[in-house]
């Protein structure tokens, strides 16, 4: 007997707006096959080449009065960054969905979403849309974490050609040097009052860190929570030991490692010392981190 499938759903999205960084990762092929897709599902696109800092934001901001009901980020984290960012300062609910295309793609990984072309179009058609809840630091709305140290020193000192060429190659090559180099600076942040003292203090939104590393298993991209992860020792032998039990998922585990919820917290240090969030700089020290009040509606899987 021959099984009978029924016909695959239609979008409920008519107009997307496709936000393609054409620097994000060496997997640029899928979004053709994504944008070929879109034609099946019924569902119109438009698509914006980023060619500088800040296009991206200005795509999330201006959706909306432009008509359309659906905003696909292809490229990586730091795309999504900017248009969250462009979104939140318009206050319009566009949904966004996610082609992964980045070096880390940490999102794709936090919600189940394989970096495939027949994956990003049945999330598509399915629709299925998830409300998160944004973080902010110093001004700027985050996704996923915000954090100060070791990690926020290899993302500002990266060589971005080395990174088009050869993805996370590029951050394992400047961590090294970094762990070499780095003087593993005391860091404070102080939560309802309380300080709290480390060398790398990573303020979580997700639970995924640089992939699908899960370093806050407590974390909710939909809750009113910031998961604070302080890891207390600097120098080489613990930057290994930290390294080998977040490959492992034992991170939380560690006894010089400290969890500590939080809705706000300021995070103090060097004056300069440079603020990830997202995989991208987003700041410096001294600086406020939050939960913020603005929210997404996020496609999902």
């Amino acid at each position: 007997m021959i099984e009978v499938m029924p016909p695959p759903p239609f979008s409920r999205f008519r107009r997307a707006l496709v936000v393609f960084n054409p620097v994000a990762g060496t997997q640029r092929q899928r979004l053709q096959v994504v944008l070929n897709g879109l034609a099946s599902l019924e569902c119109g696109h438009e698509l914006l080449r980023t060619s500088q800092r800040g296009d991206a934001e200005q795509a999330g901001r201006t959706a909306y009065a432009k008509g359309f009901d659906l905003i696909i980020a292809a490229g990586g984290d730091g795309t999504i960054n900017e248009i969250v960012n462009g979104l939140s300062a318009a206050e319009t609910k566009v949904p966004l969905a996610f082609l992964p295309l980045g070096t880390a793609n940490v999102l794709a990984a936090e919600i189940g979403l394989k970096a495939t072309p027949p994956a990003v179009l049945a999330m598509i058609a399915q629709g299925r849309r998830r409300t998160i809840r944004l973080g902010l630091a110093g001004g700027r709305h985050f996704v996923l974490m915000a954090s100060a140290g070791l990690d926020a020193a290899v993302v500002r000192g990266v060589d971005l050609g080395l990174k088009r060429r050869t993805g996370q190659l590029a951050y394992a090559i400047e961590a090294l040097r970094q762990a070499f180099s780095y003087p593993f600076p005391e860091l404070i942040a102080t939560i309802d009052g309380t300080p709290h003292a480390g060398r790398m203090v990573v303020a979580c939104r997700a639970r995924c860190y640089g992939g699908g590393f899960q370093v806050a298993l407590g974390a909710d991209l939909t809750d009113e929570w910031l998961q604070v992860v302080i890891l207390k020792k600097g120098g080489r032998a613990a930057l290994l030991r930290y390294g080998a039990a977040l490959v492992t998922g034992r991170l939380q585990t560690l006894p010089d490692v400290a969890v500590v919820p939080a809705r706000s917290l300021t995070l103090d240090g060097p004056l300069g010392a440079p603020l990830q969030a997202d995989g991208d700089l987003a700041g410096a020290l001294p600086i406020h981190i939050a939960v913020s009040d603005r929210t997404i509606e996020l496609v999902v899987p």
